[in-house]
């Protein structure tokens, strides 16, 4: 059992990245050409795609960024806490006309927003209002496009005798983060964590928490609700508890409190991967089907994790802390979001192509086992689906839904 240590030296920890450049293939072009960007750490790992980067400090999606006027732009991007310093890059115009391009102003949104479409010309002149501008072949009525569907569509634009290149756009899912808090009732920094984690609930409801209770069947490290949960810290490389991680792999910085922002920041955007959760007990058998939707990808290294929670747990919370109260000890402490199940394996297993549904378009999933018998009230339980990378163990996106609740896609 490892120590329970106050900050970061005895669990959570950094990624190693301690300073990010940013660089541009280009540092000219004409308005209407790309400049494509790639951040990276002091390592040489390319962290571009878990970058947000700015031009004149308005972050754009993406690493991709095409100006429609000419004259000079700041660029610099930020990664978890770090800034890059910042590079000016040129866009000038082009007197001929020899090419058009469409510009979407933004290439990812949820169903039901708005895309504004505009049209320039390779000389930074706008053919907008003469130009037809068509997604997935279908012409629109003026430069605008709402789609009441996800998926990833193509636009281009057609201006007398000229035709842009295609570009695409994406109407996804909403991105939830996933919190996985290796606690214990013994461990008396870990209240740090849980009153982190209500904060982060305060301000977003696409947090989804587990709480992995680690601890001894009996002595000074007692807990009750304690989840072998070896192979996913030897993952993790685990050093001690507390430890937060975002999206399984990403450590939430200490003091926790204090970066709520890191996580809610994971919330931002829109995701290709989509989950659809539903399940039913049926008298001590959990019956739980899931849905995977992923957006113009396909289910190649990818992994699902399924976990079913308890909430409502009451245990004395042992307190080093100056949160709740400061207590010693927080009496009947209530212990919610507990781990308490792994259908698939903490793991993960892999998502097969046979398991895909050409009917609903969705990958489809269905387990049913027996609950297990430490569980103390099954009105109190939740089911917890999230699609993981094989290749980084990252969560690309996750969903919680209580028992006998269906969560569609979102």
């Amino acid at each position: 059992m490892s120590s329970c240590s106050s900050n970061d030296e005895g669990g959570g920890g950094d990624t190693g990245s301690n300073s990010i450049t940013i660089s541009s293939d280009v540092n000219t072009v004409e308005v209407g050409e790309s400049f494509n960007f790639t951040v990276k750490d002091n390592d040489n790992n390319d962290v571009t795609s878990s970058s947000t980067i700015y031009v004149d400090d308005t972050a754009i999606s993406g690493s991709v960024f095409t100006p429609n006027e000419e004259g000079t732009y700041e660029v610099y991007a930020t990664y978890q806490e770090l800034t890059t310093g910042t590079i000016t890059l040129t866009a000038t115009a082009s007197s001929a006309l020899t090419s058009i391009s469409v510009v979407p102003d933004q290439t990812e949104v949820l169903v039901g927003e708005q895309i504004t479409f505009s049209v320039v010309g390779n000389n930074g002149e706008d053919f907008t209002d003469d130009a037809t501008i068509y997604v997935d072949g279908v012409a629109l009525e003026g430069n605008t496009f709402v789609s009441d569907e996800r998926g990833v569509f193509e636009a281009y634009a057609d201006y007398e005798d000229f035709t842009s290149e295609t570009e695409s756009v994406l109407v996804g899912h909403t991105k939830k983060v996933l919190i996985e808090d290796y606690t214990g009732a013994w461990c008396g920094w870990c209240p740090r964590v849980a009153y982190g984690i209500e904060l982060v609930e305060q301000q977003t409801d696409n947090a989804v928490v587990v709480a992995i209770h680690r601890g001894a069947s009996s002595g000074s490290y007692y807990d009750p609700f304690n989840y072998p949960a070896e192979a996913l810290e030897n993952l993790i490389g685990l050093e001690g508890y507390p430890t937060a991680k975002i999206n399984r792999m990403l450590d939430w910085a200490y003091p926790e409190p204090n970066n709520v922002a890191q996580v809610i920041s994971q919330t931002y955007g829109v995701s290709k991967y989509g989950l659809e959760l539903s399940s039913e007990l049926n008298g001590s058998t959990l019956d739980v089907s899931v849905k995977m939707s992923f957006l113009g990808e396909n289910a190649d290294n990818k992994k699902l994790v399924v976990y079913v929670l308890e909430d409502g747990l009451v245990q004395d919370q042992t307190n080093y802390t100056n949160y709740y109260g400061g207590s010693a000890v927080l009496q009947d402490f209530v212990h919610d979001n507990v781990l308490r199940q792994v259908p698939t394996g903490l793991l993960g297993e892999n998502i097969a192509e046979a398991d895909f549904d050409t009917d609903s378009n969705a990958y489809v999933k269905d387990y049913s086992f027996a609950l297990s018998g430490n569980i103390e009230d099954t009105n109190n339980l939740s089911v917890v689906a999230f699609v993981i990378s094989s290749n980084t163990n990252f969560t690309l996106n996750s969903q919680k839904a209580a028992v006998g609740e269906t969560k569609a896609f979102d």
